[in-house]
């Protein structure tokens, strides 16, 4: 029986972020993938709401990242962000700005200006072979099926508004217990919505009190269409091996805030390169990532034995730096402090270690 390297034709279960990321690595090197969506369209597990690229976790610009990867950024739509305000319980509004972006705005979804729907056509574009609206087979060499165990929630509205582009970040329990909140609009659609995870015996309704929060400042948000969605903080850490599960299937994001876009895109390029022969590069990928999901948890577990005093005081720091990008990427630095954190903490949450 041929292996996987010498077998042209690579299955794929999957067609999100990290699936089309594998693909498109896999068909600029002679491979020949092939995509079982089981949505009738790619994106159709999304609600085209607007969600962010962090610009801080990697160091690398998005031009470059994403062409390492496969694709053309420019094809893309985004909008950088360089300046938001924050909104805290008890503090007055501030806005934070710095010249280099802090997030780079997308839509997720099956839109036609979604980053799922630009990044299948770019893997059409290449010849990457697409089966949807079905299931896929037991044999996949590649798992990209996302999450099936959750550990947090967003629940959001899009809407339509004629208010100016801006963006902001609510910070405080009763707008998202153990996580946060964010209000975005740009070119006169907008997303407010709220991750959190859930409490004992919570009856906050996170959502309504964002809204009203929002609607007492001036903010007006009405006659939109609510969503909801869910994120896994499990960690499945181990050597990259087949099949091989990428993005949220195999644990990939950033558990402190959840921007998993990068992280997904070269889970999936490790995937590819390993199926192409690379080993070492994937083994490096793979290695840098583990570091990156490690230092998230840390920071994630740290992040929720704030109260909202300390919110408040860590974003005020935050507001008084002069590189906040600096700052924020600062806290994915490994040392001997957050090894003795990890070590402490690695068996704490509802989280799986393998």
């Amino acid at each position: 029986m041929n292996n996987i390297k010498s077998a042209r034709s690579i299955k794929i279960a999957g067609g999100g972020i990290a699936g089309l990321s594998a693909a498109i690595k896999l068909k600029l090197n002679g491979f020949d993938p092939i995509i079982y969506e089981k949505e009738d369209k790619i994106g159709l597990g999304r609600h085209d709401d607007f969600e962010g690229i962090e610009n801080w976790i990697f160091s690398n610009e998005m031009q470059p990242f994403f062409k390492k990867i496969g694709f053309d950024f420019n094809k893309i739509d985004s909008y950088p962000i360089s300046r938001f305000t924050i909104h805290t319980i008890s503090k007055e509004p501030f806005t934070i700005f710095q010249n280099k972006p802090f997030f780079y705005m997308i839509k997720r979804g099956s839109s036609y200006n979604s980053l799922d729907t630009q990044l299948f056509n770019q893997c059409a574009e290449e010849g990457v072979k697409f089966n949807f609206g079905q299931m896929a087979p037991n044999d996949c060499e590649i798992i990209a099926t996302g999450t099936s165990k959750a550990a947090a929630y967003v629940r959001g509205i899009n809407f339509k508004t004629k208010l100016k582009d801006q963006v902001h970040l609510l910070l405080g329990h009763k707008f998202a217990p153990k996580g946060y909140a964010y209000l975005i609009i740009i070119d006169g659609e907008g997303t407010l919505a709220t991750a959190y995870k859930k409490t004992k015996n919570s009856q906050i309704d996170s959502i309504k009190n964002c809204i009203k929060y929002f609607n007492s400042i001036g903010i007006k948000i009405s006659d939109g269409n609510f969503f909801a969605s869910r994120g896994s903080f499990s960690l499945p850490f181990g050597k990259l091996k087949s099949p091989y599960r990428i993005g949220e299937a195999g644990g990939y994001q950033d558990y402190l805030f959840g921007f998993g876009i990068r992280m997904s895109m070269l889970s999936g390029m490790a995937a590819a390169l390993k199926i192409i022969g690379e080993n070492s590069k994937a083994k490096r990928i793979i290695n840098s990532l583990n570091q990156k999901r490690r230092l998230s948890f840390i920071n994630r577990i740290l992040y929720e034995k704030l109260d909202d005093t300390q919110m408040e005081i860590m974003a005020h720091k935050i507001l008084m730096s002069n590189d906040a990008v600096k700052i924020l990427s600062g806290v994915y630095s490994w040392n001997v402090k957050n090894l003795l954190r990890w070590i402490s903490f690695k068996n704490q949450y509802e989280v799986r270690i393998s």
